[in-house]
Protein backbone atom coordinates (compact mmCIF):
# COMPACT_ATOMS: atom_id res chain seq x y z
CA UNK A 1 0.00 0.00 0.00
CA UNK A 2 1.27 3.43 -0.86
CA UNK A 3 1.74 6.23 1.59
CA UNK A 4 -1.25 8.06 3.01
CA UNK A 5 -2.00 11.65 2.18
CA UNK A 6 -0.40 12.81 5.42
CA UNK A 7 2.67 10.66 4.87
CA UNK A 8 3.05 12.11 1.39
CA UNK A 9 3.27 15.65 2.71
CA UNK A 10 6.66 17.23 3.05
CA UNK A 11 7.57 18.70 6.39
CA UNK A 12 8.76 21.80 4.53
CA UNK A 13 5.16 23.04 4.31
CA UNK A 14 3.78 21.59 7.55
CA UNK A 15 1.69 24.05 9.52
CA UNK A 16 1.70 26.89 6.97
CA UNK A 17 -1.97 27.73 7.55
CA UNK A 18 -2.21 31.18 9.10
CA UNK A 19 1.16 32.27 7.71
CA UNK A 20 2.25 34.47 4.81
CA UNK A 21 3.75 33.29 1.53
CA UNK A 22 4.78 36.33 -0.44
CA UNK A 23 1.61 38.36 -1.07
CA UNK A 24 -0.60 35.44 -0.02
CA UNK A 25 -2.21 34.79 3.35
CA UNK A 26 -2.58 31.03 3.69
CA UNK A 27 -6.07 30.63 5.16
CA UNK A 28 -6.51 26.86 5.33
CA UNK A 29 -5.00 23.66 4.02
CA UNK A 30 -7.23 22.04 1.41
CA UNK A 31 -5.10 18.96 0.84
CA UNK A 32 -1.62 17.58 0.51
CA UNK A 33 -0.03 14.91 -1.62
CA UNK A 34 3.22 13.63 -3.04
CA UNK A 35 4.09 16.88 -4.83
CA UNK A 36 3.00 19.51 -2.36
CA UNK A 37 0.02 21.17 -0.75
CA UNK A 38 -2.96 23.25 -1.82
CA UNK A 39 -4.24 26.09 0.34
CA UNK A 40 -7.17 28.39 0.25
CA UNK A 41 -5.29 31.66 0.21
CA UNK A 42 -6.04 35.37 0.16
CA UNK A 43 -4.12 37.33 -2.45
CA UNK A 44 -3.51 40.66 -0.70
CA UNK A 45 -2.31 42.33 -3.88
CA UNK A 46 -5.48 41.60 -5.85
CA UNK A 47 -8.01 41.24 -3.01
CA UNK A 48 -9.28 37.79 -3.93
CA UNK A 49 -9.42 34.24 -2.65
CA UNK A 50 -7.50 31.67 -4.67
CA UNK A 51 -6.37 28.08 -4.60
CA UNK A 52 -2.61 28.22 -4.07
CA UNK A 53 -0.49 25.15 -4.70
CA UNK A 54 2.96 25.02 -3.10
CA UNK A 55 5.28 22.38 -4.51
CA UNK A 56 7.86 20.69 -2.35
CA UNK A 57 11.07 22.66 -2.09
CA UNK A 58 13.22 19.90 -3.61
CA UNK A 59 11.33 20.14 -6.91
CA UNK A 60 12.54 23.69 -7.47
CA UNK A 61 16.09 22.36 -7.21
CA UNK A 62 15.59 20.15 -10.27
CA UNK A 63 16.35 22.33 -13.34
CA UNK A 64 14.52 20.06 -15.78
CA UNK A 65 11.38 19.93 -13.66
CA UNK A 66 11.44 23.66 -13.02
CA UNK A 67 11.75 24.38 -16.74
CA UNK A 68 8.86 22.07 -17.56
CA UNK A 69 6.81 23.49 -14.69
CA UNK A 70 7.20 27.05 -15.95
CA UNK A 71 6.63 26.11 -19.58
CA UNK A 72 3.46 24.13 -18.96
CA UNK A 73 2.10 26.56 -16.37
CA UNK A 74 2.48 29.33 -18.94
CA UNK A 75 0.75 27.23 -21.59
CA UNK A 76 -2.10 26.26 -19.26
CA UNK A 77 -2.60 29.87 -18.21
CA UNK A 78 -2.90 30.83 -21.88
CA UNK A 79 -5.66 28.29 -22.51
CA UNK A 80 -8.88 30.23 -23.01
CA UNK A 81 -10.96 27.11 -22.48
CA UNK A 82 -13.80 27.13 -19.95
CA UNK A 83 -13.23 23.50 -18.94
CA UNK A 84 -9.70 24.31 -17.76
CA UNK A 85 -9.64 26.14 -14.43
CA UNK A 86 -7.84 29.47 -14.94
CA UNK A 87 -4.28 29.91 -13.70
CA UNK A 88 -3.74 33.40 -12.32
CA UNK A 89 -0.01 33.28 -11.64
CA UNK A 90 2.93 30.97 -11.06
CA UNK A 91 6.55 31.26 -10.10
CA UNK A 92 8.97 30.81 -7.21
CA UNK A 93 9.10 32.47 -3.80
CA UNK A 94 11.87 31.69 -1.32
CA UNK A 95 12.84 28.54 -3.21
CA UNK A 96 9.28 27.18 -3.42
CA UNK A 97 7.40 26.83 -6.71
CA UNK A 98 3.76 27.91 -6.59
CA UNK A 99 0.68 28.06 -8.77
CA UNK A 100 -2.16 30.53 -8.13
CA UNK A 101 -5.50 29.26 -9.48
CA UNK A 102 -9.19 30.06 -9.36
CA UNK A 103 -10.92 28.46 -6.39
CA UNK A 104 -13.78 26.20 -7.47
CA UNK A 105 -15.96 23.88 -5.42
CA UNK A 106 -17.10 20.54 -6.76
CA UNK A 107 -16.62 16.80 -6.58
CA UNK A 108 -14.57 14.40 -8.66
CA UNK A 109 -15.99 12.05 -11.24
CA UNK A 110 -14.35 9.36 -9.11
CA UNK A 111 -16.59 10.34 -6.18
CA UNK A 112 -19.68 10.33 -8.38
CA UNK A 113 -18.90 6.89 -9.76
CA UNK A 114 -18.21 5.60 -6.25
CA UNK A 115 -21.54 6.96 -5.06
CA UNK A 116 -23.81 6.02 -7.94
CA UNK A 117 -21.95 3.36 -9.91
CA UNK A 118 -22.20 3.63 -13.68
CA UNK A 119 -23.77 6.70 -15.23
CA UNK A 120 -26.47 6.94 -17.85
CA UNK A 121 -25.00 7.01 -21.36
CA UNK A 122 -26.16 10.61 -21.79
CA UNK A 123 -24.45 11.70 -18.59
CA UNK A 124 -21.26 9.81 -19.43
CA UNK A 125 -21.08 11.24 -22.94
CA UNK A 126 -21.75 14.76 -21.72
CA UNK A 127 -18.85 14.62 -19.27
CA UNK A 128 -16.51 13.10 -21.86
CA UNK A 129 -17.52 15.77 -24.38
CA UNK A 130 -16.68 18.58 -21.98
CA UNK A 131 -13.32 17.06 -21.08
CA UNK A 132 -12.58 16.47 -24.77
CA UNK A 133 -13.07 20.20 -25.29
CA UNK A 134 -10.38 20.94 -22.70
CA UNK A 135 -8.00 18.34 -24.11
CA UNK A 136 -8.34 19.46 -27.72
CA UNK A 137 -7.59 23.03 -26.68
CA UNK A 138 -4.51 21.86 -24.79
CA UNK A 139 -3.33 19.63 -27.63
CA UNK A 140 -3.66 22.51 -30.08
CA UNK A 141 -1.03 24.33 -28.01
CA UNK A 142 1.22 21.29 -27.72
CA UNK A 143 0.26 20.51 -24.12
CA UNK A 144 -0.28 16.84 -23.24
CA UNK A 145 -2.17 16.11 -20.06
CA UNK A 146 -0.60 12.67 -19.31
CA UNK A 147 -3.01 11.78 -16.50
CA UNK A 148 -6.64 11.85 -17.67
CA UNK A 149 -8.67 9.93 -15.09
CA UNK A 150 -11.82 10.39 -12.96
CA UNK A 151 -9.77 11.84 -10.09
CA UNK A 152 -8.75 14.74 -12.33
CA UNK A 153 -12.25 15.50 -13.61
CA UNK A 154 -14.10 17.92 -11.37
CA UNK A 155 -17.88 18.28 -11.61
CA UNK A 156 -19.81 21.20 -10.18
CA UNK A 157 -23.35 20.79 -8.92
CA UNK A 158 -24.72 22.25 -12.15
CA UNK A 159 -22.96 19.62 -14.24
CA UNK A 160 -20.04 21.71 -15.48
CA UNK A 161 -16.88 19.63 -15.88
CA UNK A 162 -13.28 20.75 -15.38
CA UNK A 163 -10.07 18.92 -16.24
CA UNK A 164 -7.30 19.56 -13.74
CA UNK A 165 -3.65 18.61 -13.15
CA UNK A 166 -2.20 19.53 -16.53
CA UNK A 167 1.03 17.65 -16.84
CA UNK A 168 3.06 18.85 -13.88
CA UNK A 169 3.59 15.38 -12.41
CA UNK A 170 7.29 14.85 -11.85
CA UNK A 171 8.40 12.86 -14.87
CA UNK A 172 10.53 10.42 -12.88
CA UNK A 173 7.50 9.31 -10.85
CA UNK A 174 5.73 7.87 -13.89
CA UNK A 175 7.30 4.46 -13.28
CA UNK A 176 7.57 4.60 -9.48
CA UNK A 177 4.56 2.42 -8.97
CA UNK A 178 4.96 1.61 -5.29
CA UNK A 179 6.96 4.50 -3.89
CA UNK A 180 4.75 7.31 -5.13
CA UNK A 181 1.42 5.72 -4.24
CA UNK A 182 -0.13 5.95 -7.70
CA UNK A 183 -0.52 2.16 -7.96
CA UNK A 184 -3.71 1.17 -9.73
CA UNK A 185 -4.92 4.80 -9.79
CA UNK A 186 -3.30 6.42 -12.83
CA UNK A 187 -2.20 3.12 -14.34
CA UNK A 188 -5.79 2.02 -14.94
CA UNK A 189 -6.02 4.72 -17.64
CA UNK A 190 -2.49 4.71 -19.03
CA UNK A 191 -1.86 4.14 -22.73
CA UNK A 192 0.42 1.20 -23.67
CA UNK A 193 3.18 3.45 -24.99
CA UNK A 194 3.41 5.14 -21.59
CA UNK A 195 4.97 1.99 -20.16
CA UNK A 196 7.95 2.34 -22.49
CA UNK A 197 10.37 5.16 -23.13
CA UNK A 198 8.34 6.97 -25.77
CA UNK A 199 7.42 10.61 -25.22
CA UNK A 200 3.64 10.81 -24.76
CA UNK A 201 1.58 12.42 -27.49
CA UNK A 202 -2.04 13.54 -27.71
CA UNK A 203 -2.92 9.95 -28.62
CA UNK A 204 -2.13 8.93 -25.03
CA UNK A 205 -4.81 11.31 -23.79
CA UNK A 206 -7.26 9.86 -26.34
CA UNK A 207 -6.61 6.41 -24.88
CA UNK A 208 -7.12 7.62 -21.33
CA UNK A 209 -10.36 9.41 -22.20
CA UNK A 210 -11.67 6.21 -23.80
CA UNK A 211 -10.90 4.44 -20.51
CA UNK A 212 -12.85 7.11 -18.64
CA UNK A 213 -15.78 6.68 -21.02
CA UNK A 214 -15.73 2.92 -20.47
CA UNK A 215 -15.75 3.31 -16.70
CA UNK A 216 -18.51 5.91 -16.79
CA UNK A 217 -20.69 3.58 -18.86
CA UNK A 218 -20.00 0.39 -16.92
CA UNK A 219 -18.93 1.41 -13.43
CA UNK A 220 -15.63 -0.50 -13.67
CA UNK A 221 -12.19 0.32 -15.03
CA UNK A 222 -11.34 -1.22 -18.42
CA UNK A 223 -9.16 -3.97 -16.97
CA UNK A 224 -10.71 -4.42 -13.56
CA UNK A 225 -7.86 -5.76 -11.45
CA UNK A 226 -5.87 -4.89 -8.34
CA UNK A 227 -2.72 -6.52 -9.74
CA UNK A 228 -0.27 -4.03 -11.21
CA UNK A 229 1.38 -6.78 -13.26
CA UNK A 230 -1.93 -7.91 -14.74
CA UNK A 231 -3.01 -4.33 -15.35
CA UNK A 232 0.13 -3.38 -17.26
CA UNK A 233 0.02 -6.62 -19.25
CA UNK A 234 -3.62 -5.96 -20.16
CA UNK A 235 -2.87 -2.47 -21.44
CA UNK A 236 -0.01 -3.87 -23.51
CA UNK A 237 -1.59 -7.04 -24.84
CA UNK A 238 -5.28 -7.55 -24.05
CA UNK A 239 -7.95 -6.41 -26.52
CA UNK A 240 -9.99 -3.38 -25.42
CA UNK A 241 -12.97 -4.45 -23.33
CA UNK A 242 -16.48 -4.21 -24.73
CA UNK A 243 -18.88 -2.12 -22.63
CA UNK A 244 -21.87 -4.22 -23.71
CA UNK A 245 -20.35 -7.35 -22.17
CA UNK A 246 -20.65 -5.64 -18.79
CA UNK A 247 -23.89 -3.76 -19.51
CA UNK A 248 -25.72 -5.60 -22.32
CA UNK A 249 -28.39 -2.90 -22.63
CA UNK A 250 -25.87 -0.27 -23.78
CA UNK A 251 -25.89 0.72 -27.46
CA UNK A 252 -23.47 -1.58 -29.27
CA UNK A 253 -21.91 1.44 -30.93
CA UNK A 254 -19.99 2.12 -27.74
CA UNK A 255 -18.03 -1.11 -28.26
CA UNK A 256 -16.49 0.26 -31.44
CA UNK A 257 -15.84 3.65 -29.86
CA UNK A 258 -13.94 2.19 -26.91
CA UNK A 259 -12.10 -0.25 -29.20
CA UNK A 260 -10.80 2.54 -31.41
CA UNK A 261 -10.07 4.90 -28.54
CA UNK A 262 -8.06 2.18 -26.77
CA UNK A 263 -6.26 0.84 -29.82
CA UNK A 264 -2.76 -0.40 -28.98
CA UNK A 265 -1.24 1.53 -31.88
CA UNK A 266 -1.59 5.28 -31.28
CA UNK A 267 -2.01 5.80 -35.03
CA UNK A 268 -5.17 3.69 -35.00
CA UNK A 269 -6.94 5.80 -32.37
CA UNK A 270 -9.19 8.78 -32.97
CA UNK A 271 -7.16 11.74 -34.24
CA UNK A 272 -8.56 13.96 -31.48
CA UNK A 273 -10.49 13.57 -28.26
CA UNK A 274 -13.22 15.66 -29.87
CA UNK A 275 -13.56 13.02 -32.58
CA UNK A 276 -14.08 10.36 -29.91
CA UNK A 277 -16.72 12.52 -28.21
CA UNK A 278 -18.47 13.13 -31.53
CA UNK A 279 -18.79 9.41 -32.16
CA UNK A 280 -20.08 8.89 -28.62
CA UNK A 281 -22.80 11.47 -29.18
CA UNK A 282 -23.74 9.79 -32.44
CA UNK A 283 -24.04 6.48 -30.60
CA UNK A 284 -26.67 8.16 -28.44
CA UNK A 285 -28.54 9.99 -31.17
CA UNK A 286 -28.87 6.93 -33.41
CA UNK A 287 -30.31 4.79 -30.62
CA UNK A 288 -33.93 4.54 -29.54
CA UNK A 289 -35.51 3.62 -26.24
CA UNK A 290 -37.99 0.75 -26.27
CA UNK A 291 -39.65 -0.49 -23.15
CA UNK A 292 -40.56 2.90 -21.67
CA UNK A 293 -43.73 2.77 -19.62
CA UNK A 294 -46.85 2.98 -21.74
CA UNK A 295 -45.12 1.63 -24.83
CA UNK A 296 -43.59 5.00 -25.65
CA UNK A 297 -40.50 5.28 -27.82
CA UNK A 298 -39.07 8.76 -27.27
CA UNK A 299 -35.96 9.76 -29.18
CA UNK A 300 -32.80 9.94 -27.11
CA UNK A 301 -31.08 13.20 -27.88
CA UNK A 302 -27.40 13.84 -27.31
CA UNK A 303 -26.12 16.70 -25.21
CA UNK A 304 -27.05 20.11 -26.63
CA UNK A 305 -24.52 22.25 -28.46
CA UNK A 306 -22.27 24.01 -26.01
CA UNK A 307 -22.48 27.75 -26.41
CA UNK A 308 -22.01 29.47 -23.07
CA UNK A 309 -18.64 30.75 -21.94
CA UNK A 310 -17.20 30.47 -18.44
CA UNK A 311 -19.81 29.41 -15.88
CA UNK A 312 -18.77 32.18 -13.56
CA UNK A 313 -17.25 35.58 -14.15
CA UNK A 314 -14.67 37.53 -12.25
CA UNK A 315 -11.47 36.36 -10.70
CA UNK A 316 -12.97 33.93 -8.22
CA UNK A 317 -15.60 31.36 -9.03
CA UNK A 318 -17.33 29.97 -5.96
CA UNK A 319 -19.92 27.44 -7.01
CA UNK A 320 -22.32 26.34 -4.28
CA UNK A 321 -22.07 22.72 -3.24
CA UNK A 322 -25.19 22.36 -1.13
CA UNK A 323 -26.70 19.05 -2.06
CA UNK A 324 -29.09 16.51 -0.63
CA UNK A 325 -26.54 13.79 -1.16
CA UNK A 326 -24.10 12.89 1.55
CA UNK A 327 -21.05 13.64 -0.56
CA UNK A 328 -18.46 16.01 0.85
CA UNK A 329 -17.69 18.95 -1.46
CA UNK A 330 -14.11 19.55 -2.52
CA UNK A 331 -12.26 22.66 -3.55
CA UNK A 332 -9.81 22.33 -6.39
CA UNK A 333 -7.20 24.28 -8.27
CA UNK A 334 -6.45 24.00 -11.96
CA UNK A 335 -3.01 22.70 -12.80
CA UNK A 336 -3.67 20.58 -9.83
CA UNK A 337 -2.50 18.56 -6.92
CA UNK A 338 -1.81 14.89 -7.58
CA UNK A 339 -3.24 13.79 -4.26
CA UNK A 340 -3.10 10.04 -4.61
CA UNK A 341 -4.64 8.50 -1.53
CA UNK A 342 -3.51 5.09 -0.39
CA UNK A 343 -6.91 3.43 -0.28
CA UNK A 344 -7.67 2.31 -3.80
CA UNK A 345 -7.35 5.56 -5.72
CA UNK A 346 -9.73 7.58 -3.56
CA UNK A 347 -10.70 11.15 -4.42
CA UNK A 348 -7.61 12.98 -5.57
CA UNK A 349 -8.44 16.49 -4.46
CA UNK A 350 -8.81 18.25 -1.15
CA UNK A 351 -12.05 17.30 0.56
CA UNK A 352 -13.70 19.77 2.89
CA UNK A 353 -15.71 18.18 5.68
CA UNK A 354 -17.22 19.22 8.97
CA UNK A 355 -14.39 17.51 10.82
CA UNK A 356 -12.17 20.55 10.48
CA UNK A 357 -10.49 22.83 7.97
CA UNK A 358 -7.40 20.65 7.62
CA UNK A 359 -8.94 17.20 7.53
CA UNK A 360 -8.87 15.98 3.92
CA UNK A 361 -10.93 12.84 3.52
CA UNK A 362 -12.50 10.77 0.84
CA UNK A 363 -15.98 11.55 -0.37
CA UNK A 364 -18.74 10.00 1.68
CA UNK A 365 -21.07 7.50 0.11
CA UNK A 366 -24.68 8.54 -0.25
CA UNK A 367 -27.36 7.06 1.93
CA UNK A 368 -29.73 7.29 -0.99
CA UNK A 369 -28.07 5.12 -3.58
CA UNK A 370 -29.68 3.83 -6.72
CA UNK A 371 -28.88 1.18 -9.27
CA UNK A 372 -29.17 2.46 -12.78
CA UNK A 373 -30.38 0.27 -15.59
CA UNK A 374 -29.85 1.95 -18.96
CA UNK A 375 -32.92 1.73 -21.14
CA UNK A 376 -31.38 1.78 -24.60
CA UNK A 377 -31.40 -1.21 -26.91
CA UNK A 378 -28.15 -2.16 -28.65
CA UNK A 379 -27.79 -0.86 -32.18
CA UNK A 380 -25.12 -1.18 -34.80
CA UNK A 381 -21.82 0.59 -34.80
CA UNK A 382 -22.32 4.26 -35.64
CA UNK A 383 -21.10 5.40 -39.03
CA UNK A 384 -18.07 7.65 -38.86
CA UNK A 385 -18.85 11.22 -39.83
CA UNK A 386 -16.42 14.00 -40.84
CA UNK A 387 -14.46 14.97 -37.77
CA UNK A 388 -14.52 18.47 -36.29
CA UNK A 389 -11.41 20.59 -36.57
CA UNK A 390 -11.73 22.00 -33.08
CA UNK A 391 -12.92 20.96 -29.66
CA UNK A 392 -16.38 21.62 -28.34
CA UNK A 393 -17.25 24.98 -26.89
CA UNK A 394 -18.02 25.38 -23.23
CA UNK A 395 -21.20 24.42 -21.46
CA UNK A 396 -23.16 25.34 -18.41
CA UNK A 397 -25.96 22.93 -19.11
CA UNK A 398 -27.20 20.95 -16.14
CA UNK A 399 -26.39 17.31 -15.90
CA UNK A 400 -27.91 15.02 -13.30
CA UNK A 401 -25.66 13.27 -10.80
CA UNK A 402 -28.04 10.42 -10.03
CA UNK A 403 -29.58 9.15 -13.27
CA UNK A 404 -32.57 6.98 -12.54
CA UNK A 405 -34.03 4.11 -14.45
CA UNK A 406 -37.61 4.58 -13.23
CA UNK A 407 -40.33 3.74 -15.72
CA UNK A 408 -40.95 6.67 -18.00
CA UNK A 409 -37.46 8.13 -17.70
CA UNK A 410 -36.69 9.80 -21.02
CA UNK A 411 -32.91 9.48 -20.78
CA UNK A 412 -32.44 13.25 -20.82
CA UNK A 413 -30.01 15.27 -18.72
CA UNK A 414 -31.97 14.82 -15.51
CA UNK A 415 -33.72 11.75 -14.12
CA UNK A 416 -37.48 11.60 -13.91
CA UNK A 417 -38.87 12.42 -10.47
CA UNK A 418 -41.78 11.05 -8.44
CA UNK A 419 -42.49 13.75 -5.82
CA UNK A 420 -44.40 12.92 -2.66
CA UNK A 421 -48.11 13.78 -2.49
CA UNK A 422 -47.91 15.64 0.83
CA UNK A 423 -49.67 18.90 0.07
CA UNK A 424 -46.73 20.90 -1.22
CA UNK A 425 -46.96 23.10 -4.28
CA UNK A 426 -45.16 23.18 -7.59
CA UNK A 427 -44.93 25.66 -10.44
CA UNK A 428 -45.74 24.00 -13.75
CA UNK A 429 -43.48 25.50 -16.41
CA UNK A 430 -44.28 23.39 -19.47
CA UNK A 431 -45.93 20.16 -20.58
CA UNK A 432 -45.16 17.67 -23.36
CA UNK A 433 -47.92 15.43 -24.72
CA UNK A 434 -46.58 14.19 -28.07
CA UNK A 435 -44.87 10.78 -27.69
CA UNK A 436 -42.77 11.44 -30.80
CA UNK A 437 -41.09 14.46 -29.25
CA UNK A 438 -41.20 13.80 -25.50
CA UNK A 439 -37.44 13.64 -25.00
CA UNK A 440 -36.48 16.60 -27.17
CA UNK A 441 -39.23 18.82 -25.74
CA UNK A 442 -38.43 17.99 -22.14
CA UNK A 443 -34.70 18.50 -22.68
CA UNK A 444 -35.38 21.90 -24.24
CA UNK A 445 -37.60 22.88 -21.32
CA UNK A 446 -35.04 21.71 -18.76
CA UNK A 447 -32.40 23.80 -20.51
CA UNK A 448 -34.75 26.81 -20.68
CA UNK A 449 -35.73 26.70 -17.01
CA UNK A 450 -32.68 26.37 -14.71
CA UNK A 451 -33.42 24.46 -11.53
CA UNK A 452 -36.39 22.65 -13.02
CA UNK A 453 -37.23 18.94 -12.93
CA UNK A 454 -39.66 16.74 -14.75
CA UNK A 455 -42.29 14.14 -13.91
CA UNK A 456 -44.86 12.01 -15.65
CA UNK A 457 -48.31 12.87 -14.30
CA UNK A 458 -49.80 9.38 -14.42
CA UNK A 459 -46.93 8.22 -12.20
CA UNK A 460 -47.35 11.12 -9.79
CA UNK A 461 -50.10 12.58 -7.62
CA UNK A 462 -53.83 12.30 -8.52
CA UNK A 463 -54.08 16.08 -8.15
CA UNK A 464 -52.35 16.29 -11.54
CA UNK A 465 -54.18 15.65 -14.79
CA UNK A 466 -53.28 12.07 -15.67
CA UNK A 467 -53.54 12.04 -19.49
CA UNK A 468 -53.94 14.53 -22.32
CA UNK A 469 -57.16 15.07 -24.27
CA UNK A 470 -55.89 12.62 -26.88
CA UNK A 471 -55.13 10.01 -24.23
CA UNK A 472 -51.33 10.31 -24.24
CA UNK A 473 -49.16 10.57 -21.16
CA UNK A 474 -48.25 14.04 -19.93
CA UNK A 475 -44.67 14.93 -19.05
CA UNK A 476 -44.41 18.06 -16.91
CA UNK A 477 -41.42 20.31 -16.28
CA UNK A 478 -41.76 22.05 -12.92
CA UNK A 479 -40.06 23.76 -10.03
CA UNK A 480 -40.75 22.99 -6.39
CA UNK A 481 -42.53 25.75 -4.48
CA UNK A 482 -44.00 26.21 -1.00
CA UNK A 483 -46.88 25.11 1.20
CA UNK A 484 -49.02 28.24 0.83
CA UNK A 485 -50.89 29.67 -2.12
CA UNK A 486 -49.17 33.04 -1.68
CA UNK A 487 -45.73 31.41 -1.99
CA UNK A 488 -46.78 29.39 -5.02
CA UNK A 489 -48.24 32.47 -6.72
CA UNK A 490 -45.08 34.43 -6.00
CA UNK A 491 -43.06 31.70 -7.73
CA UNK A 492 -45.54 31.59 -10.61
CA UNK A 493 -45.09 35.32 -11.19
CA UNK A 494 -41.32 34.92 -11.10
CA UNK A 495 -41.50 32.17 -13.71
CA UNK A 496 -43.77 34.25 -15.94
CA UNK A 497 -45.15 33.09 -19.27
CA UNK A 498 -47.81 30.40 -19.06
CA UNK A 499 -46.65 29.04 -15.71
CA UNK A 500 -49.26 28.01 -13.15
CA UNK A 501 -49.38 26.43 -9.73
CA UNK A 502 -50.52 22.96 -8.70
CA UNK A 503 -50.87 21.11 -5.42
CA UNK A 504 -49.26 17.73 -4.95
CA UNK A 505 -51.80 15.80 -2.92
CA UNK A 506 -54.45 13.09 -3.16
CA UNK A 507 -57.59 15.23 -2.82
CA UNK A 508 -57.39 18.32 -5.07
CA UNK A 509 -59.40 18.25 -8.31
CA UNK A 510 -56.83 17.69 -11.10
CA UNK A 511 -58.57 20.30 -13.26
CA UNK A 512 -57.76 22.98 -10.68
CA UNK A 513 -54.80 25.23 -11.36
CA UNK A 514 -53.48 28.41 -9.75
CA UNK A 515 -52.97 31.03 -12.45
CA UNK A 516 -52.47 33.75 -9.83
Amino acid sequence: MGPTMTENASSSHEGRSGTRFGVYELRRLLGRGGMGEVYEAYDTSKDRLVALKLLHRELAADPSFQARFRRESRTTAALNEPHVIPVHDWGEIDGVLFIDMRLVEGHTLRAELAEFGRLTPARAVDIVSQIASALDAAHARGLIHRDVKPDNIILTNNGFAYLVDFGIAYSQTDTKITTEGSAVGSYAYMAPERFGIETPTAAADVYSLACVLYQSLTGTTPFNTTSIEHLVNSHLNAPPPRPTLTVPSLPQGFDAIVARGMAKDPAHRYPTTGALALQARQALSTNHTPGVAGGLHPTIVGPPTYTTANPAHGTYAHIATKTKRNRAPIVVGAVGLALILAAGGAAAWAVLTDSGPESPTTAAASTATSTQEPIQEPVGTPKLEPLPTAGLQATTTTRASNPSARNGDLGVSKPITVPACKGTGIVVLANATDPATYASEIQNYLDAFPGSRYLRTDQSCPSLRQVSDSGTAIYTVYRESGNTESKICKDVRVAGGDAYGKWLDTTTDPSTRMTC
